[in-house]
């Protein structure tokens, strides 16, 4: 994948979940008017959630650009502050994963949530320095990281298939 397509990616991905979320709240708030919301509320534990992974999924995604970004133009103070709210965004993640399935899972969960994160610095440090070799072995890593991320959730949750995850391995090469 070349550096331009790469960029281009991260920046898409970035402008989807900002428009996903807009869009998101703007659906659930009240019609014009003052009438009642479109969507029906749920305030089932399942339902709060899957509000709460939402919104923390769209911001890591949001961050990890602007961590990234600022890496690529050199801008330090604006990445070290962009990698440590991406942390605390990541230690979040792992409390909400482990509101469900226990301490236990948390404290699994969240070095093998970073994992990822290291893979994407690999990446970006390759890009920076024009060096195919570590952006490659980079993409590699995240390739074989859906194996173990896969298997993560499945053994969280036995009725998610692990073969079922990892999507990258299949259409990424």
């Amino acid at each position: 994948m070349s550096t331009s397509t790469m960029v281009k990616s991260v920046c898409a991905l970035a402008s989807v979940a900002v428009l996903a979320t807009g869009c998101a709240q703007s659906m659930a708030g009240p019609m014009s008017g003052g009438e009642k919301p479109m969507v029906a509320a749920s305030t089932t534990p399942a339902a709060s959630l899957r509000v709460a992974l939402n919104s923390l999924l769209g911001e890591h995604v949001i961050l990890a650009a602007a961590a990234t970004g600022a890496a690529l133009d050199g801008r330090d103070a604006e990445f070290k502050a962009a990698a440590g709210a991406l942390d605390a965004n990541s230690v979040e993640i792992a409390k909400a994963i482990g509101s469900v399935d226990g301490e236990g899972a948390e404290q699994a969960f969240l070095p093998l949530w970073r994992r990822h994160i290291g893979f994407a610095v690999d990446y970006t440090v390759g890009v920076a320095t024009k060096d195919q070799a570590k952006q490659q072995k980079a993409v590699n890593d995240l390739i074989a990281y859906t194996q173990d991320f896969g298997a993560f959730l499945s053994s969280a949750n036995p009725n998610l298939p692990s073969a079922s995850l990892p999507i990258w391995s299949s259409t990424t090469s």
